[in-house]
């Protein structure tokens, strides 16, 4: 509806009067414009300090599949998601039903009832 009344006013092929789609879902495009990154830059993590005052951690994290396999192995015994469906997301959703239900705890940040709140480990939050 908003691309039918953009082309009813005019605005598509109208410098800075076009439609700006809004990216959504991080599973469909991935977090990197906003800087979600397991493995962020140096140049990153140095502007991060200098804005926010604090010393962000320099240690790689693990991308989704890299965390699958750490909770599977037992070295990551937490999970915390924020928004997303990972459970049904994930590439293997046996193993990350697997790898969720060996977490000690898992911690949903969620405005919207999904699968992966469900799926979850001993203990469990699900925040609004």
């Amino acid at each position: 509806m908003i691309a039918a009344l953009l082309l009813l006013r005019g605005n598509v092929g109208r410098p800075g009067a076009g439609v700006c789609p809004i990216r959504g879902h991080s599973n469909v495009q991935g977090d990197r414009t906003m800087g979600i990154d397991e493995k962020p830059s140096a140049a990153f993590l140095d502007r991060l300090r200098e804005v926010f005052d604090f010393e962000p951690p320099r240690r790689p994290g693990l991308d989704t599949v890299g965390a699958i396999e750490a909770m599977l192995a037992g070295r990551a015994r937490v999970f915390v998601g924020i928004g997303g469906n990972f459970a049904a997301a994930a590439p293997d959703t046996e193993a990350t039903h697997r790898a969720l239900r060996q977490c000690e705890l898992t911690v949903h940040v969620s405005t919207k009832f999904n699968r992966s709140h469900v799926v979850h480990g001993r203990r469990a939050l699900l925040l609004p």
